[in-house]
């Protein structure tokens, strides 16, 4: 019982960050006029927490080099990010979808939480790198003005202000539950991975096409 205090100060994180989350970003995303209404839809908001619980339920070491693939994933995603776009042009509906890099980082990381802990010592690494890259070029192209003075760094911030509150208490609360509990997370973000880009690759529109210009009104010359 006398334990009981300092594992309840480990959820004080994440409680904050609901809290936070809820007083400012939760009003704007409602009605709609929030900057980071599209980093925080579902397939952009789900890998990001699995990766908060891939880290959180590794070993120290692995998890410090899962931590820094991460974040080097994240970088090499925004400086190769138009190879990204080349590549990923070709796939139908990829162009019109943030060239599907949502289904894709919650394809990666929902494939590192199904396996086994002992075995995502070795894949998470991999796996984080990539989906890190695929969030990285996400975030980008989810700016709502393509290049919004400061929008970069708060979203990342949110991102990793994020992947802390969920994997703090997760390092700190080593379970038996929480491994099954993850193993089934994972699949579940498989399902969104397949479900979304399925979906998206079915859309008809398939590449980025404008919206159309309304008539210019006619102006009419005054009478003499």
């Amino acid at each position: 019982m006398a334990g009981m205090p300092s594992r309840a100060l480990c959820f004080l994180p994440l409680a904050l960050g609901i809290a936070l989350f809820s007083w400012l970003l939760l009003p704007g995303l409602q009605a709609g006029t929030s900057a980071f209404t599209g980093i925080l839809s579902v397939e952009l908001l789900l890998p990001v927490v699995g990766a908060g619980v891939v880290l959180g339920q590794l070993p120290r070491r692995p998890r410090l080099l899962s931590a820094v693939t991460l974040l080097a994933g994240a970088v090499a995603g925004l400086f190769v990010r138009e190879d990204i776009y080349a590549l990923m042009a070709p796939v139908r509906g990829a162009a019109s979808h943030l060239f599907l890099t949502g289904p894709i980082a919650c394809l990666a990381v929902g494939i590192t939480l199904v396996l086994p802990a002992e075995r995502r010592v070795w894949i998470a690494p991999l796996m984080l790198t990539l989906a890190g890259a695929a969030l990285a070029v996400a975030t980008r192209l989810s700016d709502p003005a393509l290049f919004l003075p400061h929008y970069l760094p708060a979203a990342f911030a949110i991102q990793t202000a994020i992947v802390v509150a969920v994997g703090w208490p997760i390092a700190r609360l080593a379970h038996p539950v929480l491994g099954i509990a993850s193993r089934i997370a994972g699949s579940w973000m498989l399902a969104v991975a397949l479900l979304y880009g399925g979906a998206f690759m079915a859309t008809r529109e398939h590449a980025l096409t404008p919206p159309p210009f309304p008539p210019l009104p006619v102006l009419q010359e005054p009478s003499t």
